[in-house]
């Protein structure tokens, strides 16, 4: 059952532990992906962070027993995070979910700051004299900025320098690559295989160009997906 005490198995990644820790979670030492540990973690995200649910409806997550896996499935689908075969041995299953689902809370925290206007930006230190005759990124900075408005994420200035284009183009990526194959069982992306449809030499770009370009195909899915969604509710009138 769910509520069998925790503490054995795996440990949580440390970044996955970090994300808790700035999330405030008020028992990260005991933490674990074990029994109600795990449990309780999953119901606080929910209850104090992403707020999915209403309270009365919240009432599956609170209880601990052997049909609690099935619920947090359904739950974890409505939000868009994987959760097959999750169940209380499934370490893997278990630790995809829940760092899903940090990654969600973590995000809204990020939005409302941003919507806020509570978010300020630091400079990146000045480059030298003769950096703007080396920037060869330049060109990739609107089509980066869309990306990372798109994502809510801070953009560049005009005048970016390619360390932060290359490093902006690093957090667009991380929100789309799979999870590390040793900690959740997938395949790693590899930049240097996706097709960019161009003829590169430069390594940096090559990648910039196959990470944008696998982010307009994600936006041409989602296009899809929002055109069906308003075909169906023009279906339902």
């Amino acid at each position: 059952a769910a509520g069998a005490g925790g503490g054995s198995g795996p440990p949580i990644p440390k970044g996955l532990l970090r994300k808790l820790e700035a999330l405030s979670y008020p028992e990260l030492d005991s933490a674990s992906l074990q029994g109600q540990a795990y449990c309780k973690i999953i119901l606080w995200l929910e209850e104090e962070k992403i707020r999915l649910y209403e309270k009365i409806d919240r009432k599956a997550l609170r209880d601990f027993n052997r049909n609690w896996y099935t619920h947090v499935q359904d739950y974890a689908k409505e939000l868009g995070v994987p959760a097959e075969d999750l169940s209380e041995r499934n370490v893997a299953a278990k630790m995809s979910v829940l760092n899903g689902l940090t990654n969600i809370a973590v995000h809204d925290i990020y939005r409302d700051c941003a919507e806020a206007n509570e978010l300020t930006v630091v400079p990146s230190a000045k480059a030298p004299e003769d950096a703007g005759e080396k920037q060869r990124l330049t060109a990739l900075v609107p089509a980066a900025n869309r990306l990372l408005d798109f994502y809510s994420l801070p953009t560049l200035p005009e005048n970016a320098v390619d360390a932060d284009t290359v490093a902006a183009l690093r957090c667009v990526h991380a929100r789309v690559r799979p999870p590390p194959s040793d900690a959740f069982g997938g395949t790693p992306l590899d930049l240097d295989r996706l097709p960019t449809g161009l003829a590169i030499d430069d390594p940096e770009v090559k990648r910039a160009a196959a990470v944008l370009r696998l982010l307009h195909g994600l936006e041409l899915q989602q296009l899809q997906v929002n055109i069906n969604h308003v075909i169906n509710e023009l279906q339902s009138l």
